[in-house]
């Protein structure tokens, strides 16, 4: 607060007629002595507003430099997957659209290993100063929380979510010839087969896994799972037979769905695919329960100052709003979230809720990964 003292009237001594013959002078000393007092105080009143002033710039100017000058040099999206995948592909495209916005080259860095975790902990070592932002998904963001006891960060609470990127649901296929046409016979081939049935998924906490655990739980039965390094060797084995099937992302199995090298027999969503029109729904195809989608988002570390959490969310916001991105999500197999599904409050909400739900599923199944 800026305080200001007041001039009083005694400060200030009128020239008092008298018949001495000085009183001129005495005015004109009587001045002199007014004004230095008067020059004293209000040179003590703006050296206050100064001291003031200076210190509200003082307080802008102790600002990190990246919080009102961001971004000034170039910024890195780490993948915690090889490099070719669905994820990969997803961050791909948002760093060159992103890029544009905030004016700066983003790199994409690819941290495999651990189902996730290596590349999600580097992001969270990561200086939280906006450069360094992670992808991740519902399998590192959710599924592994209750499957890794030793994950090595909390995504409750180490991260600021600037926002879902893209939403894929997940569906369940089989190889070319197997005896089933439809869910509802597969259901009951695996009834009745049980731990003959194999179905391969991307290892276990992956999306793919998770998504086969919910679905044979759903309809009560216990097949054999096989884990694979990835959908590459799992299509590789489902075309040579070794396999029957598996639980994958719309978007991984859409190229070999569409070459007639699988069949999928149900999308786990509300709606039909348009990359895949003719696949039923979960609800068309009889289970309405299995439900299940892997939706993709960006975040940074905690810590990182409002300001770039505030510029990145824009960035993210507006690369989903361009026509030419919602096609190359697409083009791959999956959606740009819904506008009432952007933004970094709205998938922070929905981490802590696929959090709980996938611990219900998993500890349920007895699912965890051991030394």
């Amino acid at each position: 607060m800026i305080t200001a003292e007041v001039v009083t009237a005694e400060d200030i001594k009128p020239f008092r007629a008298g018949r001495h013959q000085g009183r001129a002078n005495r005015w004109e000393a009587s001045m002199r002595h007014t004004s230095s007092k008067i020059r004293r105080r209000l040179s003590a009143i703006c050296s206050s507003s100064l001291v003031h002033a200076l210190a509200v710039v003082g307080m802008i100017g102790g600002m990190p430099a990246h919080a009102s000058s961001f971004p000034t040099r170039n910024i890195t999206i780490v993948v915690p997957f090889a490099a070719g995948g669905a994820a990969d592909t997803t961050a791909r495209i948002m760093a060159d659209a992103m890029s544009k916005r905030l004016g700066t080259s983003i790199t994409v860095e690819n941290i495999g290993g651990a189902g996730g975790a290596i590349g999600t902990i580097r992001v969270k070592a990561s200086d939280p100063t906006g450069y360094t932002i992670g992808l991740g998904h519902m399998g590192t963001l959710a599924a592994a929380v209750p499957i890794n006891r030793k994950l090595g960060y909390n995504p409750r609470t180490d991260f600021e979510y600037l926002g879902l990127v893209s939403v894929s649901p997940n569906v369940v296929y089989v190889r070319k010839g197997f005896p089933a046409n439809d869910l509802q016979e597969f259901i009951l081939y695996a009834r009745k087969n049980g731990s003959k049935l194999t179905m391969g998924h991307g290892g276990i906490g992956a999306a793919s896994h998770v998504t086969c655990v919910m679905l044979f739980q759903l309809i009560g039965v216990e097949p054999t799972l096989v884990a694979y390094r990835g959908f590459g060797q799992t299509v590789n084995d489902l075309l040579g037979g070794t396999i029957d099937g598996g639980c994958d992302l719309l978007a991984s199995v859409s190229a070999q769905a569409q070459s007639g090298n699988l069949r999928v027999l149900a999308v786990a969503a509300d709606e039909r695919s348009l990359v895949l029109p003719n696949a039923p729904t979960s609800t068309e195809a009889g289970l309405a329960a299995f439900k299940t989608s892997t939706w993709t988002g960006l975040f940074v570390p905690a810590g990182t100052p409002a300001p770039v959490v505030e510029t990145l969310r824009g960035a993210v916001l507006d690369a989903l709003s361009d026509a030419a991105v919602q096609k190359r999500l697409a083009d791959i197999g999956a959606e740009a979230p819904k506008p009432e599904q952007r933004g970094g409050p709205y998938m922070k909400r929905l981490v802590d809720d696929e959090v709980a739900r996938w611990t219900a599923i998993l500890t349920k199944a007895n699912i965890e990964l051991r030394d």
